[in-house]
């Protein structure tokens, strides 16, 4: 641990020798007590759960058992030590990462997932699913509850989304709000009902009745919110480095020194020990105590420098996800190697359409619409020329369109996060054009064809391997009926 502002380094930075009192000594004494104490007691362990390396997201429920959001689904850990591994499936043939997790007051788990589903599991393990397809194909970064039971999302590409009780969806992004920017990576909601939204370029707070205000004072990308005791905390990527401001009382900004080692990383998440103070997922985790930084890492058995996500449990011990080394706690729990009890998927949804082999134009009916769809079609590394067994699975495309002349497609082109995101963009653009440009030889009209390209913006695997890698290199499509 990396004490960064003790009295130490004041002790060091003094230009002559400080003749000991009384009062210096008692204000020695206390920051070093707080040292040791952190020094002590902070042990952290990293979990064995098998092929799990990546954990986006965790929470506690009211009985004490943590659930992780993982690349490979959710996973609970309960006091035993017991650990249950729950797939969330959007189709027979696709798992989803999950992205985000939100308890509500009910303890229903809501689970957001990288391709734009939201899942709600209730106390019994019943499973339901919103579909937000139809505002496109986005990572849901945020999932909150307000007062009157509507959802909130937060989206990486599209704004929010949010959802009244009668299932009525409404999307808000730059396009058609006064949102500045379509990245929304941090969510609030207050306790007076105002919604404080984090985006890539600013800080936008909704309240009342359509009224959107900016505030002034934070610029540049929000990366995390969070309220404590009636204030609010939020991590901003600023112009120059990183930024740590706290709205005291929703009155007053106070902007918080940062020590050089979290200058110039990103903000991913807040978390609150049981005596109030603020811990950071950064590179690593920071602790904020009274008006000390402390740094855990290596020493402290935190072998991870890709921390995603933190959390306390009920017993005040953390819980802290990485992408690359999955899930690290402070709790005394013993997990043995390699012993996962695997559940049944927590959601199919059966797809007569699609198979294994691509699509099935027989069985497509009005189901398949504004769903995506990853086709079945290859390319050249790096390049856009398809392989010539694509044809197959675009010949059934035409197929599909000729036999529902009222129906546009939209098609999306994706890559994987290795490389410079500009040529990747520019790949996923040229790879989306190529489709459309066969399928317009084959005799579909223009007018029902859009091109998309998202680059690696909009992964449906973890990039962490090179199976998943191949997963995120796709073309996908989306058809919609004609209005």
């Amino acid at each position: 641990m990396k004490n960064i502002n003790g009295i130490s380094n004041l002790m060091k930075t003094t230009m002559k020798p400080i003749k000991p009192n009384a009062l210096f000594l008692g204000v020695l004494s206390f920051y070093v007590s707080i040292y040791q104490v952190f020094a002590q007691n902070i042990l952290i362990k990293n979990l064995p759960l098998d092929s799990i390396q990546v954990v986006n997201a965790i929470i506690t429920d009211a009985e004490n058992t943590v659930w992780l959001g993982t690349a490979k689904g959710l996973v609970s850990i309960n006091r035993n030590s017991e650990v249950k591994v729950h797939k969330v499936v959007v189709d027979t043939f696709r798992s989803s990462p999950i992205s985000c997790i939100f308890m509500d007051s009910e303890q229903n788990k809501w689970i957001g997932t990288y391709t734009g589903q939201v899942f709600k599991i209730n106390f019994q393990g019943i499973t339901s699913r919103y579909d937000f397809s139809k505002f496109g194909n986005h990572l849901i970064t945020n999932i909150l509850l307000d007062k009157n039971n509507n959802l909130w999302l937060s989206t990486a590409g599209n704004g929010i989304y949010t959802m009244n009780p009668t299932g009525d969806m409404l999307n808000f992004n730059s396009q058609n709000s006064p949102l500045p920017n379509d990245q929304v990576f941090a969510l609030h909601l207050d306790n007076q009902g105002v919604a404080w939204i984090g985006t890539g370029k600013g800080l936008i707070k909704l309240s009342g009745i359509n009224r959107w205000d900016r505030e002034k004072k934070i610029e540049g990308e929000i990366s995390a919110l969070a309220e404590y005791n009636g204030d609010l905390w939020v991590g901003v990527i600023g112009l120059q480095e990183t930024e740590l401001w706290k709205y005291e009382s929703y009155r007053k900004w106070v902007k918080i020194e940062l020590p050089n080692f979290m200058r110039y990383t990103r903000f991913m998440k807040f978390a609150f020990d049981k005596n109030g103070k603020l811990w950071v997922a950064t590179s690593q985790v920071a602790n904020f105590d009274n008006g000390i930084w402390n740094l855990y890492g290596e020493e402290q058995g935190l072998t991870s420098k890709s921390v995603t996500c933190l959390q306390f449990d009920q017993e005040n011990h953390l819980w802290i996800g990485s992408d690359g080394k999955g899930a690290f706690t402070t709790a005394p729990i013993q997990i043995p190697e390699k012993k996962e009890e695997k559940l049944p998927f927590v959601f199919i949804e059966e797809k007569p359409y699609i198979d294994e082999e691509g699509l099935v134009p027989d069985k497509v009916d009005e189901s398949i619409l504004n769903k995506p769809i990853t086709l079945k079609i290859q390319f050249q590394q790096s390049r856009s020329e398809l392989l010539p067994t694509s044809i197959i699975e675009l010949e059934k495309l035409v197929e599909i369109l000729n036999k529902n002349p009222n129906w546009l497609v939209e098609i999306s082109g994706h890559t994987d996060n290795v490389g410079n995101p500009k040529l990747n963009l520019e790949l996923s653009e040229q790879r989306a054009a190529v489709v459309r440009d066969y399928i317009m030889q084959r005799g579909v009209a223009m007018s029902r064809i859009t091109t998309l390209g998202f680059g690696g913006t909009r992964p449906i695997a973890s990039n962490s391997n090179s199976k998943d890698r191949e997963k995120n290199r796709r073309v996908e499509i989306v058809l919609r009926k004609r209005m």
